[in-house]
């Protein structure tokens, strides 16, 4: 029998020596959140958003992709994606939600738009350009 997504978050506690009022204060969250995903809420499974899954991820030492899914090994972190579309990683989102497949679209368009747009700056500024105007 697989865990479902409250029962990995609490291995993963267990295994990190940590509470669930730690982790509420590392994501900013109620510890009532925190055990409404855990314990699940009227027979519903709960999860974290996709930020928090990640912030959970980090902070308990875990691979996200386990936590998020159940898939991977939990003890491998990833630390960084390369090579890989955003069509795939898509994949790993609820076919049926697909408001938070929008939402993580939209989230993900920007942070590339912004990040080719902070390169094509740094290309255009000469290096150096801020100390000159400094006094």
């Amino acid at each position: 029998m697989s865990m479902n997504y409250g029962q990995r978050l609490q291995d993963a506690l267990q295994r990190a020596g940590r509470t669930r009022k730690q982790l509420a204060a590392e994501l900013g969250v109620s510890p009532q959140a925190v055990g409404m995903v855990l314990n699940g809420s009227e027979g519903v499974e709960r999860k974290l958003s996709a930020v928090n899954n990640e912030k959970a991820a980090a902070y308990l030492g875990i691979s996200r992709l386990w936590l998020l899914t159940g898939e991977d090994e939990p003890d491998r972190q990833v630390q960084k994606i390369a090579g890989v579309g955003l069509d795939a990683l898509m994949e790993l989102l609820p076919e049926n939600d697909l408001l938070l497949r929008a939402q993580v679209f939209a989230q993900a368009s920007q942070l590339i738009i912004t990040a080719v747009l902070d390169s094509r700056k740094m290309q255009v500024q000469p290096a150096g350009t801020q100390a000159e105007k400094q006094p």
